[in-house]
């Protein structure tokens, strides 16, 4: 008797799937987690070349925005644009936690989102798709600032701050649709008697 008779006819086979897929799915899942993903790592490169650029600007340097030190407008908008970043981060934290989870509860390797996953999750894709789209929003405001400081440097110091607000209300908004999204899974999976 061979090895497959042995088995019942059964082969085993690894699963060759990345930890990403098996964590997203090919889908909507990882479409969605990816796509915040880019929208977080635009702002990071747009922080990091304005920290570059104009991180240290009438020897003020970024790193002494809160301490007490006198800041110069410029270093007080790249400070609040660099400081914004461990925000983004944790929120691509929560992204891919809440992504993992709705591919437990509604498994996908394709792009549509089925009626029964609507019935389990609601609006939970789209709330994700606009946070998205409100983290690339700041990393534009960022850009923006950046382009600020090339053409007309310090002046304007008003305007200058307004950059980093803007940065962060895109930014708090997509942390509240983030949550909302969030405890719709919670709620719908503690409506079914699962565990987040």
């Amino acid at each position: 008797m061979g090895l497959r008779e042995a088995l019942g006819g059964r082969l085993f086979t690894r699963d060759r799937r990345s930890p990403e897929e098996k964590r997203f799915g090919t889908g909507l899942w990882r479409q969605h987690r990816d796509r915040f993903s880019r929208s977080v790592d635009r702002y990071f490169e747009t922080a990091e070349a304005l920290h570059r650029e104009f991180g240290d600007v009438d020897g003020t340097a970024v790193q002494d925005v809160g301490a007490g030190a006198p800041v110069t407008p410029v270093a007080a908008a790249v400070g609040e644009i660099s400081a914004l970043t461990a925000t983004l981060n944790a929120l691509d934290d929560r992204v891919a936690e809440l992504m993992a989870r709705c591919h437990r509860t509604v498994p996908l390797d394709g792009l549509v989102f089925p009626a029964e996953g609507r019935k389990l999750l609601g609006d939970v894709p789209e709330a994700v798709s606009r946070a998205a789209s409100l983290v690339a929003q700041a990393a534009q405001t960022a850009a923006m600032l950046r382009a600020h400081l090339r053409m007309h440097g310090a002046a304007d110091a008003a305007q200058l701050l307004e950059y980093p607000a803007s940065a962060r209300r895109y930014a708090d908004r997509a942390a509240e649709l983030l949550q909302a999204a969030s405890a719709t899974a919670d709620g719908n999976g503690a409506a079914r008697g699962e565990r987040p």
